[in-house]
């Protein structure tokens, strides 16, 4: 049975902190990299559900998309209140 018996092998080898700092550099994180056509991304804001159903409601009565509603609301509110 000796003969069958499981072969661990060598630990890994540490890594330095100097492997680190070089780890870090070369896979820095971009921000907004998954732009897709018309520079469009992922926009994840928390908002009532009053609210998301009130959206959705508009989107299907006017038979548009809820992210034209979204545009169309941030340009009215810069025309109240002037851009940021």
């Amino acid at each position: 049975m000796a003969k069958n018996a499981l072969k661990l092998g060598a630990p890994p080898p540490r890594k330095t902190a100097n492997d680190t700092k070089k780890a870090n550099i070369e896979h820095q994180p971009v921000k907004f990299a998954n732009l897709a056509d018309n520079d469009k991304v992922q926009f994840n804001k928390r908002v009532t559900r009053a609210t998301a159903d009130g959206f959705e409601m508009l989107a299907i009565k006017t038979r548009r998309k809820v992210p034209e509603l979204l545009s169309e609301a941030i340009e009215l509110l810069q025309e109240k209140y002037g851009k940021v």
